[in-house]
């Protein structure tokens, strides 16, 4: 006789823990929702048909090329929704026009970051990710991130279940990110480029950007701001003739002073 047969409990209590085990295993999967871009055609080749939630997202392209265009759409897609976006703008450069669109409503949805010293962005982030309030995160204009901050960010928002996006400039910057997805943007003649790396069909959509173009500031953060600062004033017809006669009483004075040290030296 078996000990399961000897003791009934026991294989009562195996027979629960395996039929657990079975349900646990062979649960099925829980499927990771997405956020439209506002691009139809760019959402289209995506796998998912948006940005993902609960992983990191790689923006990459040079000044210039775009990115800012491509991450007002985002963010107007999911303000659209009712979901509420944290933007963490580390370089201080967005233009506040092209943002009001967030703040139509009473309740604001759309919350604009900007640190004081721009290596405290990747620390915004985190504290934004880890509230678990925004549906969708943007860190833009952040150093680059090293390895093991681009994992903890991207931890924090797969158990947030928020979209995160990171805007860099260069490979090299996105060399440590890992993203689920990656986008670079281009500009071209007449639209902006946008080719899916990873995480989709790899195919290049593009952009009118006549009609969605979004700016910056100034083209660098320590450009100073000059308003304020007062201008030299403009000389009087007065004064430019008492000038231009000092100036004739002294020329011949100085020529006397070269001669002689000219005859001296001779």
């Amino acid at each position: 006789m078996t000990a399961a047969l000897a003791r009934p409990e026991l294989g009562t209590t195996v027979l629960e823990l395996r039929s657990r085990l079975a349900a646990i295993t062979d649960a099925p999967t829980v499927e990771v929702r997405a956020l439209g871009t506002g691009i139809a055609s760019l959402d289209a080749v995506l796998a998912r048909g948006g940005v993902p939630c609960g992983r990191l997202t790689e923006l990459i392209g040079t000044r210039g090329s775009g990115k800012t265009t491509v991450l007002r759409q985002c963010v107007r897609a999911t303000v659209e929704r009712g979901l509420w976006v944290a933007y963490v703008d580390a370089a201080r450069t967005l233009a506040p026009r092209d943002w009001a669109f967030a703040s139509r409503g009473a309740e604001p949805v759309l919350w604009m970051i900007r640190p004081e010293r721009i290596a405290r962005a990747a620390w915004c982030a985190e504290l934004l990710l880890r509230s678990g309030a925004f549906a969708l995160v943007v860190l833009d204009g952040a150093p680059p991130l090293t390895s093991r901050v681009a994992v903890r960010l991207a931890r924090l928002a797969r158990e947030g279940g928020a979209a995160f996006i990171v805007a860099a400039e260069d490979d090299a910057s996105a060399a440590t990110l890992g993203g689920a997805l990656r986008l670079r943007v281009a500009r071209g003649t007449r639209a902006v480029k946008v080719t899916v790396e990873k995480g989709g069909r790899r195919r290049t959509v593009e952009v009118d950007h006549a009609r969605t173009v979004a700016h910056r500031v100034c083209a660098h953060p320590e450009v100073p701001d000059r308003r304020g600062v007062a201008r030299p004033r403009a000389k009087s017809d007065g004064e430019r003739t008492a000038t231009a006669r000092a100036a004739a009483v002294v020329a011949p004075v100085r020529r006397g002073r070269a001669a002689r040290a000219a005859a001296a030296v001779g």
